[in-house]
């Protein structure tokens, strides 16, 4: 390193002393012809003519012709021919000593040992500051730098975090890109973006909540599986993941909302899930049907008193209500909760989410078929809790039921993932807005014998990438459905229909 000390420096101080000499030379030009070049400068009109009659007379350049129109008249008259010479001498001796520094290698190591000797002369005396041993505490995330990570989750319970630019951005109707490697009968469940820091709340079917941070996820590639979660949590018999949230502290908001397969929903203050028990702490109590079986936790979201909260079901209905303590009375985590909607036939709780203003609400189908529909009072209006709803989308039975509806903003991303481990990222504008009984556009096209499982939305973090190449992608015009709907008419209204 010091030998390369050495040849930047020498190199630097070579380039600035031929700048100089070659200065000095116009200078000696001058001098030849004193009076005749202060009798040219007093004679032209303006510094440009002065210049290009400098440059003439002496047979300099605009560098040399400059320098001498910088000093003034009487420093011109009273300069020195042999203060000149001295100083060209000088440079001329300087370039020569400079470029066989750089020519001679033993001549730069003999130099670095110079220097060193004087640094060692002048400073080498013994420490005077104490080195005392650490009496504070230091935790491994101190160790850990913090980075954004795409979190993978199988429902088979494989997990693993992958850095965050191995994904990148495709246009609408793309193919995807292949994302985890998995056995047949395994499928990603949950896929979301958070760093290393963040706290990771594993909430399970049976209304259990585990935590953990990012960086004990294992890490691995795109195409990676992962390791499963048993080794991380302790899960009881039965358990299986039903949503991950990541969490900052448990500052962030001041309530959690938990919602059930069967509609019922239960507001907790987040503080009272803050537990160290590897065991996991009981998140929701749920209930049993009349035949005595359990109802299932769907969905898990952070909010304050004054949010929005929409429940979306499987077969397009939703409910719009707001989380005040009047509406939704804070409980206990051990409770069972309150009736968020009510459902007809088979139909069951797929999703709930909290409004943001200016949002939209974003909906898909197995069959790939999404809609982005503003989330005004207009189109959801604020209803009581515990309604059948009223309608997100139309439904054609050929596009198979609601498998993902998030409330987005205009310049989110979404990622859909495919039942064989496939991802198709894109952004929510490519889609256009809607209205609320509209039947949609192709958002993603499955493989035959493929289908859409889950959807997930990057929301303020985006990840990093280039967008997707020709061969990665389809020709958006290429989007005739059974459904009548185009990427050209995008959101192509449906028949009316009425709402519940």
């Amino acid at each position: 390193h010091q030998i390369d000390v050495i040849r930047r420096r020498t190199s630097f101080r070579l380039r600035q002393a031929e700048r100089d000499i070659h200065i000095y030379n116009g200078y000696l030009k001058a001098l030849d012809q004193m009076d005749a070049v202060i009798a040219l400068i007093r004679a032209s009109a303006s510094a440009e003519a002065a210049r290009e009659g400098l440059k003439d007379m002496l047979e300099i350049d605009d560098e040399q012709a400059t320098a001498i129109l910088r000093m003034q008249l009487r420093q011109l008259a009273a300069l020195e021919r042999q203060s000149i010479l001295d100083k060209h001498a000088e440079l001329h001796a300087a370039i020569t000593e400079y470029r066989a520094i750089l020519a001679d290698d033993h001549r730069q190591r003999t130099m670095v040992s110079e220097e060193l000797a004087v640094v060692v002369a002048k400073f080498g005396d013994e420490r005077r500051t104490r080195i005392l041993p650490f009496d504070g505490e230091v935790s491994m995330e101190d160790l850990i730098a913090e980075e954004e990570v795409v979190v993978t989750i199988t429902r088979g319970g494989y997990a693993k975090r992958t850095r965050s630019d191995s994904y990148r951005a495709q246009r609408r109707g793309g193919k995807g890109v292949r994302g985890a490697q998995l056995r047949e009968d395994d499928i990603v469940d949950h896929f979301f973006v958070t760093t290393t820091h963040h706290w990771l709340l594993f909430f399970t079917n049976l209304g259990r909540v585990y935590r953990a941070k990012g960086y004990e996820l294992p890490e691995g590639g795109r195409d990676a599986k992962g390791q499963h979660v048993a080794n991380l949590l302790a899960f009881q018999p039965g358990e299986t993941i039903a949503q991950v949230l990541d969490l900052r502290d448990y500052e962030q908001a001041e309530y959690l909302v938990l919602a059930t397969k069967r509609g019922l929903v239960k507001k907790t203050r987040l503080t009272e899930y803050d537990s160290n028990r590897s065991g996991g702490v009981i998140a929701v109590n749920l209930r049993e049907d009349e035949e005595g079986r359990p109802d299932e936790l769907v969905a898990a979201r952070l909010v304050d008193g004054d949010d929005d909260l929409i429940l979306v079901s499987r077969k397009g209905q939703s409910v719009r209500f707001t989380a005040s303590d009047e509406m939704l009375r804070p409980m206990g985590r051990a409770t069972s909760g309150v009736t968020g909607m009510r459902f007809r036939g088979e139909d069951e709780l797929l999703a709930m989410d909290v409004v943001q203003e200016d949002a939209y609400l974003f909906t898909v189908t197995e069959g790939g078929i999404a809609k982005r529909t503003a989330l005004t009072v207009d189109n959801y209006r604020q209803q009581g809790r515990g309604g059948l709803g009223i309608r997100v989308a139309n439904l054609p039975e050929a596009n198979g039921d609601l498998v993902g509806a998030l409330v987005v903003e205009e310049d989110d991303e979404v990622l859909v993932i495919m039942e064989r481990g496939k991802i198709v990222r894109s952004a929510t504008a490519e889609v256009h807005a809607t209205g609320r009984t509209t039947q949609g556009v192709i958002f993603a096209k499955p493989d035959s014998g493929d289908r859409i499982i889950a959807v997930a939305r990057n929301g303020e973090r985006r990840l990093p990438g280039e967008a997707a190449t020709v061969d990665e992608t389809n020709d958006l015009d290429e989007t005739a459905t059974a459904t009548g709907a185009t990427a050209d008419d995008a959101g192509t209204s449906a028949p009316p229909t009425e709402d519940a």
